[in-house]
C-alpha cells in the first residue's frame, strides 16, 4: 500500500492565492543528479511538496503523457502504469486505486504532481534532507520505499502563527448595481476578520458563523459609476496585535456603467436622399465589460430588423432590402453588457424622395496612395447656398466643407500616423438655407492601414514616490484614444506579495497631442505605503488595434 506524503498546494496561481510559509528553494536531486527544472521548481508549504510533472518523472526512466481533453498525466515504467487526473484525489497504480492527500495540478503552465507519490510508485526510494533542503530520489530495481517519517520539511512560521486556510465569494464573472457577492473566510477561530476590494471598498467586518469560519458581503451600489474588471478581494485575520491577509481564490468583475452608444446613422432628425439607407448604431467598447452580441436588437419602424443585420462586437448595421417609404422612419437600438447593463437609444430620419438635394458625394487622393501624410479631398455636389461637412467613421466628424462653386463643396484631410481605418464609411451632412439636413455616403469606403504611434507620459516621473489621488499625463497622437491600465504589486506583511489591478480607463488626446487623467484613487486595502504600481498605456486605434505599450512604475 503506498504511503500517503504531504504535496504543496500552489502558491499564487492564477486563481489562487493561499498564504505559504518561507523558505529556501528546495533542490531535487535523481541519483545524486540535480533535476533542472527550466520553468516552474518545486513548491512547498506546510511540508507538502509538489513538481513538474516531467522535471521528475522523465529522470526517473518514466515514459510521460498528457491528455488535455480530460487532464490525465499517464506514465509508464517497467511496467508499471500510473494514472492521475487534475483535480482529483485520487489515482490509479497498475489499476489499483490510491488516495492522494492533495491532487494534481496545473500551475503557470506546467503539470504539478505529488513528488513522494510518482517517485514510490515508479519504485523509487524518496528521501528528505532538511539541512540543506534537498530530496534525494534513488532508483532502485527493488522499488523500495522512503520512510515518511524522515520526510518533514520544516514550517518557516513562529509557532503562534495564524492559520488562515481559503478565502473565496460565491460570486465570479461580472457584477452590476444591485447585485450581492459573499466571502467565506476559513481560518483560526476567535479572531476579528475584515476584508477589502481595492479601489471599492475597504475594512468590511465579517462576522463568525462557525467556529473559524468567517463570513461577510458586499452590495454593489446602484447609484456609482464603477467599471473594474478582475477585482481581487483580500481578507484580513486579526488575532491581538497579529494577523494575516489573504487574496481571494477567484476574481470579480464589477461594472456599473451602462454602454454608451456613440454614432447613429442616418443621424437623428436628418433627411437622407436614399431610400436605402446604411442603419446603424456603433457601441463604445473601450471600458466596460464589452457589449453581449447576442443581446443586441434593432427594430425599424417597430419591426424588428436584428435577423438581417450585421452584428459585431461594437456595432450593429442594417440596410433596408427594399426601398423605405418617402416620410419620417422611427429606429430603435438596444443592447446589454456582459454584466448585463442596458442600453437603449432611439432616434428617427426623413427619406426624402421628391428632390436630390445631394447628388454626389465622393473622395480622391490625387493618385497618391492612402498612408500618413496623404491629402484627401472630399467633394459634395448639392443644393447651393447651404452648409457642409465631412465625416470618416467616428473618429474624424463634422469637418467644414467650402462652397467653391454654387453646390460645389470641398474639404481636405490629411491622414496622421495613427489613423487606421479599416472599411469606413465618408460620409457628407448638407444644411439648406431652410434649415433642412440631409446625409449622403461616398459609394467607395475608406481603408487606410499603418502603425499606431505608442503614448508616453509626462507626469508622474519614472521611480517617483506619489499620494493618492494621482493624475497622470501624457502625450499621444492628436485625437488619438489611450488605454490605461494601473497594477499594483505590495508585501504589507513581508511574507507574500500581492498583486491587482486599481484602474482601467480611456483617455483621448486633444488637438495638441496631451491626455490627461481624471485624479485616481491609488488606494490598495492594505494600509498605506510600500506599495509599487505599474500603470501601461496604449494608443487604440479605429478598428480596435492597439499600439505598443508603454510602462510607467511609481512607488507609495
Amino acid at each position: 500500500m503506498l504511503r500517503k506524503f504531504q504535496t504543496l498546494v500552489l502558491l499564487l496561481g492564477a486563481l489562487m492565492l493561499p498564504i505559504f510559509a518561507l523558505g529556501q528553494a528546495i533542490t531535487v536531486k535523481v541519483n545524486g543528479e540535480t533535476v533542472d527544472f527550466p520553468g516552474v521548481g518545486p513548491q512547498e508549504m506546510n511540508g507538502h511538496v509538489l513538481v513538474p510533472l516531467r522535471g521528475v518523472m522523465e529522470y526517473l526512466g518514466a515514459y510521460v503523457s498528457y491528455d488535455a481533453a480530460t487532464k490525465t498525466v499517464t506514465a509508464n515504467k517497467s511496467g508499471i502504469d500510473l494514472v492521475l487526473r487534475l483535480g482529483e484525489r485520487s489515482a490509479l497504480v497498475n489499476g489499483r486505486t490510491v488516495a492522494l492527500d492533495v491532487p494534481a495540478q496545473e500551475y503557470r503552465g506546467s503539470t504539478m504532481v505529488p513528488l513522494r507519490f510518482v517517485g514510490e510508485s515508479l519504485g523509487a526510494e524518496v528521501r528528505w534532507d532538511a539541512p540543506t533542503y534537498t530530496v534525494n530520489i534513488t532508483v532502485s530495481t527493488g522499488g523500495a520505499q522512503g520512510d515518511p517519517n524522515q520526510f518533514d520539511p520544516p514550517r518557516q512560521a513562529p509557532p503562534n502563527e495564524i492559520t488562515l486556510t481559503s478565502f473565496a465569494s460565491d460570486r465570479s464573472g461580472f457584477l452590476r448595481g444591485g447585485d450581492e457577492v459573499r466571502f467565506t473566510m476559513r481560518g483560526a477561530p476567535g479572531g476579528r476578520a475584515t476584508f477589502s476590494i481595492p479601489g471599492v471598498v475597504e475594512d468590511v467586518p465579517m462576522t463568525e458563523d462557525q467556529a473559524g469560519v468567517y463570513v461577510g458581503s458586499f452590495r454593489v451600489p446602484t447609484d456609482s459609476r464603477l467599471n473594474l474588471s478582475k477585482a481581487s478581494a483580500v481578507g484580513r485575520l486579526r488575532m491581538g496585535n497579529r494577523e494575516r491577509i489573504i487574496q481571494a481564490s477567484n476574481t470579480i468583475g464589477i461594472f456599473n456603467q451602462a454602454p454608451v452608444i456613440t454614432l447613429l446613422t442616418p443621424e437623428s432628425n436628418t433627411r437622407v436622399g436614399r431610400a436605402q439607407p446604411n442603419i446603424s448604431a456603433t457601441f463604445d467598447v473601450d471600458s466596460g465589460s464589452g457589449i453581449d452580441p447576442n443581446s443586441v436588437e434593432m427594430r425599424v419602424d417597430d419591426r424588428n430588423v436584428t435577423r438581417d443585420a450585421q452584428v459585431t462586437s461594437n456595432m450593429i448595421t442594417y440596410r433596408p432590402d427594399r426601398p423605405l417609404a418617402g416620410g419620417r422612419h422611427n429606429v430603435t437600438v438596444r443592447a446589454t453588457d456582459r454584466a448585463g447593463n442596458l442600453v437603449t437609444k432611439s432616434w428617427s430620419f426623413e427619406v426624402m424622395t421628391d428632390r436630390d438635394v445631394i447628388k454626389s458625394l465622393r473622395f480622391d487622393t490625387g493618385g497618391q496612395p492612402l498612408a500618413p501624410g496623404t491629402d484627401i479631398t472630399v467633394t459634395l455636389v448639392g443644393e447651393a447656398g447651404g452648409k457642409a461637412t465631412y465625416s470618416v467613421g467616428d473618429r474624424v466628424v463634422d469637418r467644414r466643407m467650402r462652397e467653391t462653386e454654387p453646390g460645389h463643396y470641398v474639404g481636405t484631410y490629411t491622414i496622421r500616423r495613427n489613423d487606421i481605418f479599416d472599411n469606413i464609411v465618408v460620409t457628407g451632412k448638407l444644411v439648406t438655407t431652410s434649415g433642412d439636413t440631409f446625409t449622403a455616403e461616398a459609394t467607395d469606403r475608406m481603408t487606410i492601414s499603418g502603425p499606431l504611434e505608442a503614448p508616453t507620459f509626462t507626469s508622474p516621473e519614472e521611480g517617483s514616490r506619489v499620494e493618492s489621488p494621482v493624475t497622470f499625463r501624457g502625450k499621444a497622437a492628436p485625437g488619438s484614444r489611450v488605454q490605461i491600465k494601473i497594477e499594483y504589486s505590495k508585501n504589507p506583511l513581508g511574507v507574500v506579495r500581492l498583486r491587482g489591478t486599481v484602474a482601467e480607463l480611456t483617455v483621448t488626446a486633444d488637438d495638441r497631442g496631451n491626455w490627461t487623467t481624471d485624479p485616481i484613487d491609488m488606494r490598495t486595502g492594505f494600509g498605506g505605503g510600500n506599495a509599487t504600481f505599474t500603470v501601461t498605456a496604449a494608443t487604440r486605434g479605429a478598428n480596435g488595434k492597439t499600439s505598443e505599450t508603454r510602462v510607467l512604475t511609481v512607488h507609495q
